[in-house]
């Protein structure tokens, strides 16, 4: 399927499902390495996605904004914000995981397949809390193909606000990225490839703190 016609297809899902918010990089252009296809994830996120604190309202399709990974989103008319959390688990050095590995780890960590072709780990009410998808482009898995392929590594990101509270949410994503890294001997690394120190991650739950705080209280 092309990438102009897939991307209409999402755009044609988010208006009519508020539930779910699409983010994997299906209409991004092909990439020379992984590092563009993990940033491609966050923003195309960041430009399909909908609100999930506010299920029950009539979805808005959000502008790309291109500002990090870490960057708050906001709609043009709403002082509603959202922002887009990623970090990757990667293989080390020259290492590829295989695809039967890959998706038995993800499945023994809470990550089921759906929609737009990624990974989901789900609420109790079946909203996402946050999502998996391949580091290459254009982020999609194909499950069918998925046991006789190898892999490089995955991203996980989540669209803050979710279905919990953002923090709650961070700890769960990153606590899946810790479990995946062990089961495939990987590395967990931020948006940028470096290494998840305690440190950055302070540095990235100080950071969700601080938007938490910034929303408005039901």
């Amino acid at each position: 399927m092309s990438n102009w016609r897939l991307r209409a297809r999402l755009d044609l899902a988010v208006a009519t499902d508020a539930s779910i918010a699409p983010v994997a990089a299906y209409a991004a252009p092909a990439a020379a390495s992984v590092a563009p296809a993990a940033a491609s994830v966050a923003r195309a996120a960041a430009s399909v996605a909908v609100s999930t604190s506010s299920p029950g309202r009539v979805p808005t399709l959000l502008e790309s904004r291109d500002r990090g990974s870490m960057a708050p989103v906001q709609t043009p008319n709403s002082s509603e914000q959202q922002k887009i959390v990623t970090v990757r688990v990667c293989a080390p050095g020259e290492v590829r995981w295989s695809g039967a590995s890959l998706l038995s780890a993800l499945e023994l960590h809470g990550l089921a397949y759906g929609r737009y072709q990624v990974f989901h780990r789900r609420h109790v009410d079946g909203r996402s809390l946050f999502c998996v998808a391949s580091l290459i482009e254009p982020g999609t898995f194909d499950v069918t193909r998925m046991s006789s392929e190898e892999f490089r590594g995955v991203t996980l990101f989540a669209v803050l606000p979710g279905p919990v509270e953002p923090l709650l949410t961070i700890d769960e994503l990153l606590g899946a990225a810790r479990g995946l890294a062990q089961e495939l001997a990987g590395m967990v690394q931020d948006s940028k490839g470096m290494p998840l120190s305690p440190q950055r991650v302070a540095a990235l739950r100080d950071d969700v703190a601080r938007f938490q705080a910034s929303l408005p209280r039901a």
